[in-house]
């Protein structure tokens, strides 16, 4: 017997005039059921006669439901044909089959299509707005993007954009509501959101930085190529200047100057304008003298994709990206070289000194310990 395939709505009778209820795809072979969720969410007053009606987006969500009935028609006739019929494996198949049809830019915008129709106009103008800022971006496209990793660099382009902190937090919002999605939808595993923790009003909620003995361990391990040690030379040489990408790619070592016998860069930074002061310390000579004088300086992009894999060579377990060099940096030189945070503000470029505090005073213990020690001893004395 050939199964049949209808498209069901609201089968337990949840659906109230204002809460919706999802359409489900039900499989009928020899009296066993199967439902598989469409993802697809009405009011009652949205479906009649087997179809979505009243509403704007009812053509794309009628186009839709038949281009899964259809998919799932063409899986169940593969399954017969192979003399394998197995109504539980129809799901994950009819997933799969939609995700490689299916971009994650195509997902997102077709749950925006879903929901627009009942919000208001100003959630749906940012709906348009994140949704054209992925499309131009292209650091998101398809599910296998969804990582902690891409989230991070998507923070950095907004940052670099020059969004304030609300702003980036609508744009996050409607991600972990894509996301989540997908996830309960089974195209994506995990939510990154779930590790990064943003938040809204602060700075990022992240803790973008790696400890110092994180690394020194990252400074001194072992690399496999040279393109992964150039990338762990550009790390190294941002954490002890603290520069962001924008100005690193911009530094020329023949604007640096000697002042008491230390080689002194001035600049502005690109993305304020504000001036920073900084002092090439010996592991940043260093650096320079091998590659000399000139970095090897290469598309911030690659740059990341080469240093997720450089840094898994010293164990590091966490989604760096070479924003992390500025606060490693500044981290640093609070924990380990204890210089007045005044001082660390203008080599950051920093408009005041609470927007250093706020973003890089991250205090180890062993700091916190070791300085209470050293103030202890006056009690002792």
């Amino acid at each position: 017997m050939v199964p049949t395939l209808t498209l069901v709505y609201d089968r337990k009778g949840q659906s109230t005039r204002t809460r919706p209820a999802v359409v489900e795809l039900r499989i009928t072979a020899d009296k066993v059921r199967k439902y598989i969720s469409t993802g697809v969410k009405l009011l009652p007053k949205e479906w009649k006669d087997g179809c979505v009606v009243g509403r704007k987006d009812w053509k794309d969500l009628n186009d839709q439901l038949q281009i899964m009935k259809k998919k799932c028609s063409e899986i169940i006739t593969q399954m017969m044909d192979e003399g394998n019929l197995d109504l539980n494996a129809v799901p994950s198949m009819l997933k799969g089959s939609m995700m490689q049809q299916q971009t994650f830019l195509d997902y997102a915008k077709d749950i925006a299509r879903r929901r627009m129709a009942n919000l208001a106009k100003g959630t749906q103008k940012r709906y348009g707005v994140v949704l054209r800022f992925l499309e131009a971006w292209k650091g998101i496209v398809y599910f296998s993007d969804v990582t902690e990793r891409n989230i991070l660099l998507l923070d950095d382009e907004l940052k670099g954009r020059g969004l304030k902190e609300n702003s980036r937090w609508n744009y996050h919002k409607l991600m972990k509501c894509f996301i989540l999605q997908a996830v309960e939808d089974g195209l994506v595993k995990r939510n990154p959101y779930s590790r990064l923790d943003i938040k809204r009003g602060e700075d990022d909620g992240l803790t973008r930085f790696l400890t110092p003995q994180e690394f020194h361990r990252f400074e001194s391990c072992i690399l496999p190529s040279e393109c992964l040690r150039k990338v762990r030379d550009l790390f190294v040489f941002q954490t002890y200047t603290m520069m962001g990408y924008s100005d690193l790619a911009k530094f020329d070592y023949k604007d640096c100057e000697k002042v008491k016998g230390q080689t002194v860069y001035k600049a502005q930074r690109t993305k304020t304008r504000q001036e920073f002061t900084i002092v090439l310390l010996e592991p940043a000579l260093a650096i320079l003298k091998r590659y000399k004088g000139k970095l090897p300086i290469i598309s911030n992009v690659k740059y990341n994709a080469y240093l997720k894999a450089a840094v898994m060579y010293a164990k590091i377990d966490k989604p760096v990206t070479t924003h992390w060099a500025r606060h490693t940096g500044a981290t640093m030189l609070l924990n380990e070289g204890n210089v007045p945070i005044h001082v660390i503000q203008h080599m950051l470029g920093h408009a005041s000194i609470k927007e250093t505090e706020k973003t890089y005073a991250n205090l180890m213990d062993d700091t916190i310990v070791e300085t209470m020690a050293n103030y202890q001893k006056k009690f002792s004395s």
